[in-house]
């Protein structure tokens, strides 16, 4: 066998970096050639990466003799990128990175063929630095370079609905909810101080608390043993809140600081109880009888599980089955693009978040769209009135009025007359009333017509559930929203708002096509912050897609004569 002499090698050596790198080069060139119309080699071209560099270039310690970074920003913010186009999962990603089977993918992000990629614990440690330090930096920055090649989308009108994301977390029983809740409380505590979590824990019943080790499963339980069951833990949970309250304080108070995630997992745990158990005081206040709240009697956030205490139920649909645990996620479209995603707790009603929307697009985008397109959710006129006050008047809220009709079938409130001023009330009989309290379970008033008033109506019948000559009043509560639902009234029978509704579908194909193939369904991290940056990531996924596409077809039609 021939052998290589020393100073050959030693050459060999010496060129073989440059070597491989005029290598990987060449081998690049020919792979845009016969893929240029591959989605990244686009967006290669089209996308300016530089304000996304800057804006993550604090990442690393651009000053100082150290060694530069084995992974400079620059290419994690392509890899970062490439996750949610492809809804890889980090060790995915490290795969196509890191091994370089897929050669478009590590051209993109910047490595050499032969060069080594990041692992998905450099990936992961800077995905969540770019979700704390720069949550909004990646759709917003996109977003401005849509609109630079579309002008013409900010002046369109926007559509608006939810979807549900579900949570990174199991939903949890009550017991076994209770009981994850305490272990969170002592953790917190044990944290801050072991000590005191000690002595917690020695004035406690474990058994009571936790349960024996051998205990039968809840299934296995009668209905009369899991309420035997539910009521030893709830003593137990609340017994041990009192115990870590009073440790707080003795002997030594703790400070603000340390207090503060102790207090905020004894919060989610008196939430538990509140939302789902009825406490009735016994003789001994320490032993309360507890029994399960009704379905319909419990509360509307309730917490599914102590791994994520932020995600709630998100009853959609009129099917009361159907429900997912998780986030309600609010999306403002237009027929191409995602314009703004918000999360919030699952629970949520639709409408609430509609507000927060349009302030946030009016905040990082300067844009108030003309009009924003709702299903009936939105339609009431609570909501009309906040989204004219968060848009300063500039946004009108176009939306079905929600029913009004009653089960009686009498006159509704809207078969009276408000006067101008707003203090004068007339009936169908032309009768008036200025007697008008304030509603204690809705945003309005009650104007009462007195029973003299109604004497010998020829309407009596249409108004009043009360036998004719009844002297009882008549009351007819009148919204403080009014005048935006009469406004809705009167444009709702207009043929533009039917042209508005018709637009309505476009928000159901991107919600689809998030939820589908741009991994918007499921949870990949806990809490409403991450799992915001998560979808507004996966509306970037989306846009970019969308962008790449319609700039093709503007490419064909400018070309075509």
């Amino acid at each position: 066998m021939p052998i290589i002499p020393d100073f050959a090698l030693a050459v060999f050596k010496l060129y073989l970096t440059q070597l491989l790198v005029w290598l990987s080069d060449q081998t690049y060139l020919t792979l845009l050639k016969r893929d240029a119309a591959h989605l990244l080699v686009k967006l290669a071209d089209c996308l300016n990466f530089t304000p996304l560099e800057t804006a993550c270039a604090p990442y690393h310690h651009s000053t100082g003799p150290g060694t530069p970074p084995t992974h400079p920003a620059p290419r994690l913010v392509r890899a970062l990128l490439v996750k949610y186009l492809y809804n890889w999962s980090l060790r995915d990603l490290e795969w196509h990175t890191l091994r370089g089977f897929n050669l478009v993918v590590k051209w993109f992000v910047g490595y050499p063929i032969f060069a080594e990629g990041p692992d998905h614990s450099t990936l992961e440690r800077f995905e969540l630095w770019v979700c704390c330090k720069q949550p909004r930096t990646l759709f917003d920055e996109t977003l401005r370079q849509i609109d630079a090649d579309f002008p013409n989308e900010r002046q369109h009108s926007q559509v608006g609905d939810t979807y549900a994301l579900r949570a990174n977390a199991a939903k949890e029983s009550l017991v076994d909810l209770l009981r994850h809740t305490c272990k969170r409380v002592l953790a917190a505590l044990h944290k801050v101080d072991a000590a005191r979590a000690a002595a917690v824990r020695a004035d406690l019943d474990p058994v009571a608390l936790f349960g024996a080790k051998d205990e039968r499963r809840e299934f296995h339980l009668t209905p009369t043993e899991r309420a035997a069951r539910l009521q030893t833990t709830v003593r137990a949970a609340l017994d041990c809140a009192r115990v870590v309250r009073d440790q707080l304080d003795t002997p030594t108070p703790l400070s603000a600081e340390q207090r503060t995630p102790i207090l905020e997992w004894l919060c989610y745990l008196d939430k538990i109880i509140a939302d789902e158990v009825v406490l009735v005081p016994t003789e001994n206040p320490t032993l309360p009888q507890v029994t399960e709240r009704p379905a319909d009697d419990k509360g509307a956030y309730r917490l599914g599980s102590a791994t994520d205490p932020e995600a709630t139920y998100r009853v959609h649909g009129a099917a009361t089955d159907k429900t997912d645990f998780g986030y309600n996620v609010q999306v403002a479209v237009t027929e191409n693009f995602v314009r703004e995603i918000q999360v919030e707790t699952g629970a949520q009603p639709d409408a609430v978040a509609i507000p927060a929307v349009l302030r946030a697009e009016a905040e990082h985008h300067d844009l108030a769209p003309a009009k924003f397109i709702y299903d009936t959710a939105a339609g009431n006129g609570k909501t009309r009135a906040l989204v004219t006050e968060a848009t300063q008047g500039q946004t009108q809220l176009v939306a079905p009025l929600p029913p009004t009709h009653t089960p009686t079938g009498k006159f509704t409130p809207n078969r009276f007359q408000l006067s101008d001023d707003g203090t004068t009330l007339m009936c169908p009989n032309e009768q008036t009333t200025t007697i008008a309290y304030r509603s204690g379970s809705g945003d309005g008033r009650l104007f009462r017509f007195l029973g003299l008033q109604c004497r010998d109506c020829p309407v009596w019948e249409l108004c009043r559930t009360h036998k004719p000559g009844s002297k009882r009043m008549r009351q007819v509560f009148i919204s403080d929203y009014r005048r935006e639902v009469e406004a809705a009234r009167r444009y709702n029978a207009t043929e533009q708002f039917q042209l508005d509704m018709q637009a309505r579908p476009r928000v159901e194909r991107i919600i689809a096509a998030l939820v589908r193939y741009n991994g918007a369904r499921n949870a990949r991290r806990r809490g409403k912050f991450k799992c915001d940056f998560q979808a507004k990531m996966n509306a970037v996924a989306y846009n970019l897609k969308k962008w790449m596409k319609l700039l093709n077809i503007k490419t064909a039609q400018a070309a075509s004569p």
